[in-house]
Formats: C-alpha cells, structure tokens, sequence
C-alpha cells in the first residue's frame, strides 16, 4: 500500500472515532497508533482547526499522541488533516515562511476533511 493510501487510511480512522463526548486527543492517538502500526511519522508542527469566527480557531487538532484538552459536542466544526511522512517527523521551514519538507527528505502526503459533530457522530463537510 502506498503513503498516499496509508495517510487517506489514517484520516478516515481518525474521522471514525468521532462523535459527541469524545476526546479531541483521540483523534492524534488514532492517527499515531496507525503510523507506527506501518513505519511513517506524522508531522507535529502543523494541525487541525476549528472553523468559526477566526481562522484556525480552537479546537487545536493534533496528529499525534497528546494531551490536549477538550470534548466533541454537537455542532462543532473542524478539520483533520494528518500529514505522514517516510521517514523523519521533523521538518525545515524554507525562507518563504510557507514551503517545508521533511529534514531528511522524506516524502510526505496530506489529506484533510472538514467534518461536524452530530447528535449521533460526525458527518463530513468536505468532498
């Protein structure tokens, strides 16, 4: 199977695990767990949002494992976007303050969803 399989896979498992009541940090410990079940990194300097009022907003949406407070309730608005890599998580930042890629060069593929939380689980905003 492919990263760019592998990183579809890990967004749709963390996308599954949602519903009213549920930890935000679940989704970065479903999408970890999948990495490290097959060799890839996700990258820890970039994360899914809120959708409000403000861009990127909270709730913060991490892909990894973390502490990060908070819980699902209905109406809520957010993105996941995991971002896994072959090879290392830590990445380069290029003077343009935008382009990045992984320190020891890596590939990498991003997926992301817009979904929000229904009285009976989730349902996906995004095509």
């Amino acid at each position: 199977m492919s990263l760019i399989q592998h990183t579809k896979n890990a967004l749709s498992l963390a996308i599954d695990v949602c519903k009213p009541g549920t930890k935000f940090n679940l989704i970065g410990k479903t999408i970890q767990d999948y990495c490290d079940q097959h060799g890839y990194s996700t990258v820890q300097e970039f994360s899914g949002h809120g959708i409000g009022t403000t861009f990127h907003q909270s709730p913060l949406i991490l892909h990894f494992k973390n502490d990060e407070p908070g819980t699902m309730q209905p109406g809520m608005v957010f993105t996941i976007e995991p971002m896994l890599n072959q090879g290392s998580k830590n990445i380069s930042m290029y003077p343009d303050g935008w382009t990045t890629s992984t320190i020891d060069g890596g590939r990498s593929a991003q997926f992301e969803h817009t979904i929000i939380i229904t009285n009976s689980g989730f349902e996906i905003l995004t095509i």
